[in-house]
């Protein structure tokens, strides 16, 4: 059984509405993790107190051998999520208050990636086409949301694109010289069509995971804050105008990314992410997974030690939701954890609701997060 039918059995049975069999297929599930449980990755120390505490105050009914039964499954099928990679863990003070879980359902957005050509056309992405530049220049959008320039011949003058990506969308740009550039929800990215003269430059808002090609003529992409100066490399560029911080990481090759509030060069090596706080103008660099930064492109939330509000702000982009808090100090709570962006905002959600001291009121895609 997969993990969603796994739980909306357990909440069946805690519930009382399960029927002989599926209160069989649960049995037979159980005793399956049972005899495997010690070929499982280790539980972090602490984290399965703190879960089943959470479990016993949210069941209500009495303490009986069926309940007993259910606490164990309901234990396995959290940790089972854990080492699957899509549970979230708590990092803060307070215990959970008695509270039922809001189970509504939050889908990614689905809206239309634009791209503007140079005469100012607008045209949406949503099907197969062969698009007409000025001068017979041809650019190929497939299915699999890919915009190709590498047909696009020379120019004495630059034409130039934008493809503009909404909430819960992502694409692909394929530029003239090969380089790829995967955009994230939220963002855009300018670019000549081809290139011409002696630098490749390009300009963007939001996010983006730049693969440059290698040639002799500079690659360099420009931003409100920073410009990153590269010949053939691999990173990943992070500068909404909503965020705090523009951010570097740096999978291969070199990078060297100009600041432009500092007047100052930075030289990055593979492994390594530069932050620039746009508040107090202080840069950090320091040693990171970068797996941990390119996770959306692979279909993942990942999250490590970030604010909650932080969190949101990210889900926003992927689910096009409004968040409102009860209480400001909700924002700072620190969270862990990792869920795949093709679920329910609802399943993320209930996965934080489950072992922490906060909750979230779904109404249509309004979100508003209280204390238990």
């Amino acid at each position: 059984m997969g993990i969603n039918e796994i739980y909306d059995l357990l909440k069946k049975y805690r519930e009382h509405r399960c029927t002989p069999e599926e209160e069989e297929r649960i049995a037979r599930w159980y005793e399956q993790f049972d005899d495997d449980v010690e070929n499982l990755p280790e539980v972090p120390e602490g984290k399965l107190e703190q879960l089943w505490f959470s479990i016993k105050r949210k069941i209500h009914v009495p303490w009986n051998r069926r309940v007993v039964v259910f606490y164990r499954y309901a234990v396995a099928i959290i940790i089972l999520a854990m080492v699957g990679s899509s549970v979230i863990y708590f990092r803060g003070s307070g215990e959970p208050e008695r509270q039922e879980l809001t189970r509504q359902d939050i889908l990614p957005a689905q809206g239309v990636a634009v791209l503007q050509l140079s005469d100012g056309r607008e045209v949406p992405l949503n099907s197969t086409a062969i698009i007409q530049e000025q001068e017979g220049v041809v650019i190929k959008n497939d299915s699999s949301r890919v915009l190709d320039y590498t047909l696009a011949t020379t120019k004495s003058e630059p034409l130039y694109n934008t493809i503009t990506v909404p909430a819960g969308g992502e694409f692909r740009v394929l530029l003239s010289d090969g380089s790829s550039v995967r955009l994230n929800s939220c963002s855009a990215l300018t670019y000549p069509v081809p290139f011409t003269g002696d630098v490749r430059e390009v300009k963007l808002t939001g996010e983006a995971y730049f693969d440059v090609t290698k040639s002799d003529k500079p690659f360099i992409v420009k931003m409100a804050d920073i410009d990153v100066r590269v010949l053939g490399t691999s990173f990943n560029l992070s500068g909404y105008t909503t965020d705090q911080d523009v951010s570097v990481t740096l999978v291969s090759g070199k990078v060297t990314v100009r600041n432009h509030q500092l007047q100052q060069d930075f030289d990055i090596t593979p492994g390594m992410r530069f932050e620039y706080n746009r508040e107090n103008y202080q840069v950090k660099m320091a040693e990171v997974d970068p797996e941990l930064y390119v996770s959306w492109m692979k279909g993942k939330f990942r999250f490590e030690d970030m604010r909650l509000e932080d969190i949101m702000v990210t889900l926003n982009r992927w689910y096009d939701c409004t968040v409102s808090y009860s209480d400001d100090a909700l924002r700072d709570l620190r969270f862990t954890g990792a869920a795949e962006k093709d679920r329910p905002a609802s399943y993320l959600l209930e996965l934080i609701e489950m072992i922490t001291e906060v909750k979230f009121q779904v109404n249509g895609k309004n979100i508003l997060i209280t204390r238990k």
